[in-house]
């Protein structure tokens, strides 16, 4: 960066009560550990999103490209409010900067008044507010006598006992100046030609501000400072579309001068930009973004004119920037985001993609942003890292990167990331083709769990059939009228079910069963924030909770019952959907300690036992020989299976 100031200035942010961020009494929502370059994942309506226009509100007074802020729309509405919610009807986005450039001035220099090397700025927004309007509060002052230390009080009047009102002038003036100096740009999922004119007014107001622009002389001489100007950025962009059959040269058509701002025509290869492809469109805006963030800091006091100012600190806010992108083509980006544009951008994104996710280094962060349905609020988790490399813990199978890998359906974010992208396409090739073959059967049970064998046999006991370890399957199909059929993991299972066409299974019967643990309750919650299921969820606990699927006569999910001897492995209070129960819980747990099948975990002052993962392949084999009672913790779950099937439910 030619100014030779610090990239990173954000700091920390706070959100309250905007949107899906709310205000509770000892819980804050707080993005901290800001790098430079930040980036948000999570389930789709989690809010990552939210983040993103806050900071837009913040610097640029509008909720996205076009909306100003309106109180009944943008402050959030809570009906389960209770004790610990503040009741204040005020929006709040806090922001802590970093001013790098002033580091250790106030401190070291004795006659100095500087703007303080950290600090925070408060915007608030009322019911009453216009247009944006908001006030603001910051902690210049607070941090300033920090810095001076025992030379503060040097800068105090006598009579006030307080900071001479010169020198507070001094600070709020060198606070507006570094706002202003601030440009953050919003980028919005969708990228659309509306998008398109607010880019290129941006890239014309950089431009116009150079001495050297001919705009007013004569609109033709200007034409062509506009496309010498800008010569250099389309050199390098057709570097970066890789695409050596498009002849990309800057004609750019000046329109109306009342358009001015608004519109600028690009030709690439005689055909207009915005008649190409969404991907070639997609490649053009972080690079017109990173020369517009190059041509301010080179601006001098010699180049610049007279009145304008440069800025000189840069903010992108970008939404899913692997939109409209192929696979590789998204790999490119992701290491343009980490190798190129950080030299002069703050970066703030929101992301599905493998290619962001699994981006690593010191000036990197990750955040996982999830629902926590219980307030209807949005809450946001920092990733922790070992050794800059994301890692996938299954001695930890309740931490966020566990539960950002179950809501993406994502199986490892930080290494191997061809061959995870492979596996995945096997795993769903697979699954595909299971799905296919279960068409025949007129009635299927899904069951997240990869191994199916449990249900079967669990099934077959409880029916008094004779089996064994040979013919237990086939058996199971001879005697049950439903087959049942493995997933292999809740996001497959609930992939499935949020399918928007069914009409493959129109003649079908279908139950998708998930465990009543963290991932299966979250997913089978998930399901009624779809369209395509039905709000309200039936049943009950002990006898299987239950939902059912819109525009289709038997369609339903449901959770595993839950027995009384262990229904606080699923009341745990803190976090939502703190659950641990899954399909092997269902047998007693004195034959699962007997038999050194489960170890003791503790969350929140509870004790459980989870289900050790190097016994589970093999466990449904034990099961063959084991007593019929010891499976009657399964005669509710298929009942409920049962009724649903024959729909006759309660």
């Amino acid at each position: 960066m030619s100014s030779g100031y610090k990239l990173k200035i954000i700091e920390k942010i706070e959100i309250k009560n905007f949107r899906s961020f709310n205000n509770r009494t000892g819980e804050k929502n707080e993005v901290v550990k800001i790098t430079d370059l930040n980036i948000f994942s999570g389930a789709n309506d989690s809010g990552k999103s939210n983040i993103l226009r806050a900071l837009n509100l913040f610097f640029n007074k509008k909720i996205d490209l076009q909306n100003f802020f309106v109180f009944d729309k943008d402050y959030h509405k809570n009906e389960k409010r209770d004790e610990k919610d503040i009741k204040e009807e005020l929006v709040t986005i806090r922001i802590t900067f970093i001013n790098s450039k002033n580091a250790g001035i106030n401190k070291h220099e004795k006659e100095a008044v500087k703007l303080p090397e950290r600090f925070w700025v408060s915007r608030r927004w009322k019911k009453t507010s216009e247009y944006s309007s908001y006030d603001q509060d910051d902690g210049v002052l607070t941090a300033f006598k920090s810095e001076k230390n025992e030379l503060y009080q040097n800068f105090i009047d006598e009579k006030t006992n307080d900071l001479k009102s010169n020198f507070k002038a001094s600070l709020s003036r060198q606070l507006t100046d570094f706002l202003d100096s601030i440009q953050f740009h919003y980028i919005p999922a969708i990228k659309d030609s509306r998008y398109f004119s607010h880019l290129y007014g941006e890239l014309q107001q950089t431009l116009l501000k150079e001495i050297k622009s001919e705009v007013d002389r004569t609109k033709n001489k200007f034409q062509s400072a506009i496309q010498a100007e800008t010569l250099s950025l389309m050199e390098e962009f057709k570097d970066v579309i890789e695409d050596k059959n498009v002849d990309f040269s800057p004609v750019f058509e000046l329109p109306n001068l009342v358009y001015l701002f608004q519109t600028l025509n690009v030709n690439t290869g005689a055909v207009d930009l915005l008649l190409r492809g969404d991907g070639i469109q997609a490649k053009l805006i972080p690079e017109i973004l990173y020369y517009i963030s190059k041509k301010e800091t080179s601006f001098t006091n010699k180049t610049i004119k007279s009145g304008e100012k440069s800025k000189r600190y840069f903010i992108w806010g970008f939404e899913e920037p692997e939109n409209s992108y192929e696979y590789r083509n998204a790999q490119i980006l992701a290491e343009r985001f980490r190798n190129v544009f950080l030299d002069t951008v703050q970066i703030f994104l929101t992301t599905h993609s493998f290619n962001f996710l699994s981006l690593s280094g010191e000036n990197i962060s990750r955040y996982r942003v999830w629902k926590k349905y219980e307030y209807n609020c949005s809450k946001i988790s920092f990733l922790k890292e070992d050794n800059n490399q994301i890692e996938l813990r299954l001695d930890d199978f309740d931490s966020d990167l566990n539960r950002l890998n179950e809501e993406l359906g994502v199986f490892d974010l930080n290494s191997g990331l061809q061959r995870i992208y492979e596996e995945n396409n096997l795993l769903k090739h697979k699954l595909e083709k299971q799905i296919e073959e279960n068409k025949k059967y007129e009635k299927i049970l899904f069951v997240e769990d990869k191994y199916d064998q449990i249900y079967k046999i669990a099934w077959l006991k409880i029916n008094d059939k004779e089996f064994d370890l040979e013919n237990f399957n086939e058996i199971f199909l001879s005697s049950c009228d439903f087959n049942i059929q493995g997933l292999e993991g809740a996001s497959s299972l609930a992939g499935f079910l949020r399918a928007k066409n069914i009409d493959l299974f129109k003649n079908n019967k279908i139950i998708g069963l998930f465990d009543f643990d963290y991932a299966g309750t979250e997913q089978f919650c998930s399901l009624t924030k779809t369209s395509q299921w039905e709000d309200d969820i039936f049943g009950n606990k002990k006898k299987c909770f239950y939902i059912k699927r819109k525009k289709h006569s038997s369609f339903y999910a449901i959770l595993l019952p839950v027995p009384d001897r262990i229904s606080y492995y699923s009341d745990l209070s803190h976090p939502n959907f703190s659950n641990y129960i899954e399909i092997e819980n269902l047998i007693p747990e004195d034959y699962l300690i007997e038999n050194d099948l489960v170890e003791e975990i503790s969350f929140f002052g509870k004790t459980l036992l989870r289900f050790k993962d190097s016994k589970k392949s093999n466990f449904w084999k034990i099961l063959i020989n084991q007593p019929k009672d010891l499976f009657n913790d399964f005669f509710p779950l298929f009942e409920r299976v049962e009724s649903l099937f024959n729909k006759n439910v309660d």
